[in-house]
């Protein structure tokens, strides 16, 4: 399981940074910044065959969603100003706790 746990990981980091790549793109239109995340993307791609490989789809779709809508939050919030309210906040948690059962309960 350790293979398939990094796999999990470099998935998570491949779409996280390529979501914050394209999102870098849009405000500053760079086409260095849309290239690299596309080939961010594509890593992403490649892992996530990877990780079906260790873990059912289930269990590895809701822990890789989870993990990435937390922490592209996170990111938007911290590094590129964007508005979190109380209820992002609320619900974001909620993701959270969902990511933390789903891999308890495996």
């Amino acid at each position: 399981m350790a293979a398939g746990s990094i796999f999990i990981a470099l998935t998570v980091f491949f779409n996280v940074f390529g979501t914050f790549l394209a999102r870098l793109h849009s405000q500053q239109e760079k086409i260095w910044l849309l290239a690299f995340a596309l080939a961010s993307y594509t890593a992403a791609f490649v892992t996530w065959s990877k990780v079906l490989k260790y873990f059912d789809m289930g269990f590895a779709s809701s822990v890789t969603t989870g993990t990435i809508l937390t922490l592209s939050n996170v990111i938007a919030f911290v590094w590129l100003n964007e508005v979190y309210s109380v209820s992002k906040l609320f619900f974001t948690c909620l993701i959270v706790v969902g990511v933390v059962g789903v891999h308890a309960s495996q």
